[in-house]
Formats: structure tokens, C-alpha cells, sequence
């Protein structure tokens, strides 16, 4: 596993920057919070876990956060400090 020293407030904040930059749907206000509102609860453990965390932007996301590869949830998981 990979374990980079970033938040995972700067992986959501990277995420929302690609969702943007590929989804029109990202642009509205509501559904981007209540998205990423199921992005932190699948992160943090809590809940439903109902977010796919795989996919191009996820993997964009990662990247652009110093990761290699593809992300694993175990990975995501292991960023520091709380989501929000």
C-alpha cells in the first residue's frame, strides 16, 4: 500500500477539480456537495460507502496528489486528518 503525507482534504479538493474539468453536472452546487459528501463518508468509513472510487478522475486526483498507479480504497483511507 501507499501511504502519501497529504489530506484527504487535499485529495477531495484535486477530486472536485477533475470532476469540474470532465462533468458539467459538477458545476451545480448541490449535487457537487452531496457527491462529495458521499466521497468523505466511503473515506472516513462511515455510512453506506456508496462511492466508487474507481475511475479516470479518482485515479487524475490521486495523481496530481503524488500518487502512483491506481489508488486503492485501503490507500485513500490512509490519507491524513479528517475529509472535512
Amino acid at each position: 500500500m501507499i501511504v502519501l503525507d497529504v489530506s484527504k482534504v487535499t485529495f477531495i479538493a484535486a477530486y472536485r477539480k477533475e470532476l469540474e474539468a470532465r462533468y458539467g453536472w459538477a458545476h451545480d452546487l448541490n449535487r457537487i456537495q452531496t457527491f462529495l459528501h458521499s466521497v468523505s463518508n466511503t473515506l472516513k468509513g462511515d455510512g453506506d460507502n456508496t462511492w466508487n472510487f474507481h475511475g479516470e478522475a479518482v485515479t487524475a486526483a490521486w495523481k496530481r496528489i503524488g500518487g502512483k498507479g491506481i489508488p486503492s480504497l485501503k490507500s485513500l483511507r490512509a490519507l491524513k486528518g479528517p475529509c472535512a
